[in-house]
């Protein structure tokens, strides 16, 4: 067999199941992509609050940063946003939040999804609001395919099959500084680390993403099942965190207390 041939099947042969197809990452807005801010609670204000229709929200940290670099590194990459919020609310939410280019996050996105584009599964008033709705992409998304879509969610139970979905990482409110007075409250981290998790989730995402990329396309899995794997089984290693750090060159080799400065 002629060398050229030879090298042309060991480069198909490791392609990732995706390859040539699009890579949809589709992020929740509340409680994943930015917070509600109490702004009674000095603890909670920053200067990175937005007012929006009478309430203020905060974009999780680095949140910019790991879209860009996703972007960057991967152009078959798609970024879609899918809340539950109003499309006006959702719309100008992430106009205001800019990448270093000057774009904002509307002008990244591929879709965007609101509260009109989720699907009613259920009248129970008496069921969670994740119950009674679910994420359907069909309508959304129309090209989207289930091996190679994620959705990150605080609430990944609004996924219904074949959508894949894992969790955001975020259960606690926003806090500048680890408040020990409020751990163990409900919605309050119980510990500094959980804490310094949870502000850097970000980083997380970010690291488990491209371990999946990677993964998928060393061994031919499907993407989106490869990063469910990857996240029930790494999501709470602070290795992940470091390696995600120095994913971003504006935060290699900083130390770790400056990534926490505003």
């Amino acid at each position: 067999m002629k060398a050229w041939l030879v090298a042309l099947l060991l480069t198909l042969s490791f392609q990732p199941a995706w390859a040539g197809t699009p890579l949809d990452i589709v992020f929740d807005i509340d409680w994943t992509t930015f917070y509600t801010v109490h702004s009674e609670d000095p603890n909670e204000r920053s200067s990175k609050s937005i007012q929006i229709e009478g309430k203020t929200y905060r974009p999780t940290d680095h949140l910019t940063e790991v879209i860009e670099h996703l972007l960057k590194t991967h152009p078959d990459i798609r970024i879609s946003f899918f809340s539950g919020g109003t499309q006006s609310r959702n719309m100008t939410l992430l106009e205001s939040v800019k990448l270093s280019d000057g774009r904002s996050l509307v002008d990244i996105s591929h879709r965007i999804l609101s509260y009109g584009d989720l699907t009613v599964v259920s009248q129970n008033k008496t069921l969670k609001f994740s119950e009674q709705h679910k994420k359907v992409l069909n309508q959304g998304i129309p090209d989207w395919n289930p091996k190679n879509t994620l959705l990150i969610d605080d609430q990944p139970e609004f996924a219904v099959k074949p959508l894949k979905s894992v969790s955001s990482l975020g259960h606690f409110n926003f806090q500048q500084k680890f408040d020990v007075s409020r751990a163990g409250e409900k919605f309050f981290p119980a510990s500094e680390i959980e804490w310094k998790m949870e502000r850097n989730k970000a980083l997380i995402w970010l690291a488990l993403l491209e371990n999946a990329i990677a993964e998928s396309a060393r061994t031919g899995k499907d993407f989106s099942s490869v990063a469910q794997e990857l996240w029930t089984r790494d999501s709470k290693n602070p290795f992940i965190l470091k390696q995600g750090q120095d994913l971003l060159p504006s935060l290699k080799g900083q130390a770790c207390r400056k990534i926490f400065a505003l």
